[in-house]
């Protein structure tokens, strides 16, 4: 058979649908949109750690290695 692919606009219309498919009894599934879009929110919301880090290495409270340190370790 065939695959239908339906993009709703936000969650109301989203559940609406698959309520509509559940009463039919047809089959369905929700896949993520965009797999990009989810990493780089997750690089984006994780950035703000990682400056923190860099902050607290500079102000000498934790040690982070620099690139020559971690490629001597190989």
């Amino acid at each position: 058979m065939e695959t239908l692919i339906v993009k709703p606009k936000n969650m109301e219309e989203l559940h609406f649908v698959q309520t509509m498919l559940n009463r039919m009894r047809i089959k369905s599934e929700v896949k993520e949109v965009d797999k990009k879009k989810r990493l780089k929110k997750e690089f984006l919301d994780s950035f703000e750690k990682r400056v923190e880090q860099v902050n607290q290495d500079l102000a000498g409270g934790i040690k982070l290695k620099n690139a020559f340190d971690l490629l001597n370790e190989l």
